[in-house]
């Protein structure tokens, strides 16, 4: 074991990489590979800088894309490209070193938590995956129930004295299918942690996925701005939460695209998120329109977006129990809502996006998820990665 560091080298090394306090402890333990001394280290730590986006939304929550404005969003891909490009590289990224990410699923997932796992430990810090079945339920006030539950306000308080930002995954059965519940939750958590909350998907917004998204077209077309960009109903089975389409409609118009909304009659989104549509359009340019013609929304486009989300009139508030065997018929009537090759055929070359997993032969047809050349489907999975790790580093770093 080499001596402890020296005051002196201690001083020089935090001031050319402040991040590393963390780390200094371990140098006697072990030095990294390849270096020999305390003085290599300091002359290797000397050399790299820490970008400046880095602790640029230090604190801050992450619940919605539509909180933060164009050119925030901006930095958080710009971000992303350049730990996109060290990831192809392999150059370490040591921008959150030692912190900890708490990950609260009440829903499960493959790319969301697999992406968040390996981009906090990637920036140099640990992510700690919590069940709701293995704690006590975090939970609203309304929802109580002794031995089984505990309030959401003391969980995020406790979370906030062990770590440094908590994320959370809530919708469908998990937010009891009543419409802005999970939504609540998620606000919950952010009134009462002193550390940023950070919206994994709930049953309103997805803003991670909207993130990845727009970075996807972003590398397709760098220029987005007035390219007509398709979110559309495509028919499922399953029940599926309105986060995804809300999120790429307010995404797509905060870059001013030309946005297209399609689906049939009874699939409306939320008021609020078709006027903040509208707010983005009259802010940034583009347009926004509202279509009931999957085929006709497709004519021209430049990228498309088929996805499945479930009626509202079937749920709380708008019914008053919920009622997933009517709204499960009331999908079936539409199942020619699907991704096609002869439906992409009459589109501009259309970049086809779809945040997976995709319901093949009802979504969209196997044909298009493999052998379309033009589709983002494994991009948009790949960019969960680089987009979270932005984040992350923006309000984490």
């Amino acid at each position: 074991m080499m001596p402890p560091l020296s005051s002196s080298i201690t001083k020089s090394l935090l001031s050319a990489r402040p991040e590393l306090k963390f780390h200094v402890s371990l140098v006697n333990r072990e030095m990294p590979k390849g270096l020999k001394s305390h003085s290599d280290l300091v002359n290797e730590v000397s050399h790299l800088e820490i970008p400046k986006y880095v602790g640029a939304l230090k604190g801050k929550d992450f619940l919605n894309t539509q909180d933060f404005s164009q050119e925030e969003i901006t930095q958080v891909l710009d971000a992303a490209d350049d730990l996109k490009e060290k990831f192809k590289s392999r150059v370490e990224t040591p921008y959150a070193p030692g912190r900890t990410l708490f990950m609260l699923f009440y829903n499960r997932s493959l790319r969301t938590r697999n992406s968040f796992e390996a981009g906090i430990y990637q920036l140099g810090g640990h992510a700690q995956f919590l069940s709701p079945t293995d704690v006590y339920t975090p939970t609203l006030p309304e929802d109580m129930e002794p031995y089984k539950t505990e309030s959401i306000s003391d969980v995020a308080r406790v979370l906030s004295r062990y770590g440094d930002a908590i994320a959370i995954r809530i919708y469908g059965d998990a937010a009891k299918w009543v419409i802005r519940r999970g939504h609540r939750v998620m606000e919950e958590f952010a009134r009462w942690a002193d550390i940023p909350v950070l919206n994994m998907e709930d049953d309103l917004y997805h803003p991670f996925q909207a993130l990845a998204d727009i970075m996807s077209a972003r590398e397709a077309e760098p220029k987005l701005q007035g390219k007509k960009f398709v979110v559309s109903y495509a028919y499922s089975g399953g029940l599926k939460p309105l986060a995804v389409p809300q999120n790429d409609v307010l995404i797509s118009t905060q870059f001013g695209m030309d946005v297209v909304l399609a689906h049939p009659k009874g699939f409306d989104l939320e008021d609020s998120v078709i006027e903040a549509a509208k707010e983005n359009v009259k802010r940034y340019g583009g347009s926004f329109e509202i279509a009931d013609d999957m085929r006709g929304a497709f004519d021209g486009a430049d990228f498309v977006y088929p996805k499945a989300w479930s009626p509202k009139q079937f749920v709380p508030p708008i019914s008053k129990t919920v009622n997933k065997e009517g709204a499960s018929e009331y999908q079936a009537k539409f199942k020619d809502w699907i991704a096609t090759p002869e439906l992409l055929d009459i589109t501009n070359k259309a970049f086809y996006m779809h945040c997976g997993p995709a319901d093949r032969g009802q979504e969209v047809t196997d044909e298009v998820l493999d052998k379309y050349e033009r589709s983002l489907y494994f991009e948009m999975a790949e960019n969960r990665l680089h987009v979270q790790k932005a984040v992350m580093a923006m309000t984490m770093g």
